[in-house]
């Protein structure tokens, strides 16, 4: 599997980036009105996406923390409508990730996924997709879904940066590329 981690790295970076015209894919998500992202998340998914909290936030300036799923739904975390909750998870049933989803989605806040399995709860339940394109995952140390991830949720700075008028086309042309 790990040696797929191109294919599944160029499938997932082309349903976000346009490489001929130098653009980020839009996104059903109005990044300009989103004021801070919460992604939650477990195990591997969770350093994914802790390298995007970095992307939204030097690429977007769109504040983001990352927590681990089972611990944050047992807290009551301080969101503002304005927060969008972001779950990522290969398989999209991991428990923890799915209960913290469903609990920000009850409080009123905007939902989005990653996921590799697109027929997932959590891709079910998400109000916005972001699907990665790995393929199946066998193997308990997980590869390509990770780095899926991680092109997903990079591809998704740029096209927040573009949108919170952050970046201009010849950064955003550079970043595609």
């Amino acid at each position: 599997e790990s040696h797929e981690q191109p294919d599944s790295g160029q499938h997932t970076l082309s349903a976000y980036l346009d490489l001929v015209t130098g653009k980020a894919k839009v996104q059903p998500v109005d990044f300009a009105a989103v004021d801070r992202i919460q992604i939650i998340a477990c195990g591997t998914a969770f350093y994914a996406g802790q390298i995007g909290k970095y992307a939204f936030e030097k690429i977007a300036g769109l504040p983001c923390d990352v927590e681990i799923a089972s611990e944050f739904r047992y807290r009551s975390p301080a969101l503002t409508k304005g927060t969008l909750a972001v779950a990522v998870s290969q398989s999209g049933e991991t428990a923890d990730t799915l209960a913290g989803l469903t609990w920000c989605k009850k409080e009123g806040l905007k939902t989005a996924a990653v996921v590799n399995v697109h027929s997932s709860s959590m891709a079910r339940e998400a109000e916005t997709l972001w699907p990665t394109h790995a393929g199946p995952e066998i193997g308990v140390a997980s590869t390509k879904a990770f780095t899926a991830q991680v092109a997903a949720l990079l591809a998704l700075a740029v096209a927040a940066g573009v949108a919170r008028g952050r970046i201009g086309a010849d950064e955003e042309a550079e970043l595609v590329k």
